[in-house]
């Protein structure tokens, strides 16, 4: 079985063409880089929490939607300071807004049925497509290295 790349990388290129056109930015993207992919798996790790099955390509749409969204409708001048902060917070809004009926969508019975077609065709070497579970995965990872570590209280006396 190949390994497909994960709709996160296709995604970054769609910002960075995108929100980081001019070359001042480019260094900005490759420094925003690691928040953007925290923006990007955001979504799984809500469909993980739901055992939500979707698709490499259903998700990379799903995303390309909002960010299409954003360069329409979007305000540059409030996405511009810090556009990471921009994505996750549309992102996030989408799914308290819509989260719902994408739900219904991927839990109806209709969608049950063609995930069991589809695994029915598949030859038995092959696994089904699980494109969730690792962009959660990822979005965990980043979430620890995106914390601040504590520094220590300079006014206590340190005994050692």
């Amino acid at each position: 079985m190949k390994n497909k790349p994960l709709p996160t990388e296709a995604l970054l290129d769609q910002i960075k063409t995108r929100f980081y056109r001019s070359n001042a930015l480019q260094k900005r993207f490759y420094q925003d880089r690691r928040m953007l992919l925290y923006a990007l798996t955001w979504p799984a790790k809500w469909l993980d929490r739901r055992a939500l099955p979707i698709t490499s390509q259903a998700y990379q749409n799903l995303l390309s939607d909002r960010l299409e969204d954003i360069a329409t409708h979007g305000d540059p001048k409030r996405y511009q300071n810090y556009f990471p902060r921009y994505l996750l917070k549309t992102i996030q809004d989408w799914f308290a807004h819509h989260g719902e009926a994408l739900y219904e969508e991927l839990k109806h019975v209709r969608n049950q049925l063609y995930a069991i077609q589809t695994l029915l065709r598949q030859n038995n070497t092959q696994s089904t497509e699980d494109i969730v579970t690792p962009l959660a995965q990822a979005h965990a990872v980043l979430a620890v290295q995106n914390r601040h570590k504590k520094h220590a209280d300079t006014q206590q006396i340190n005994l050692l």
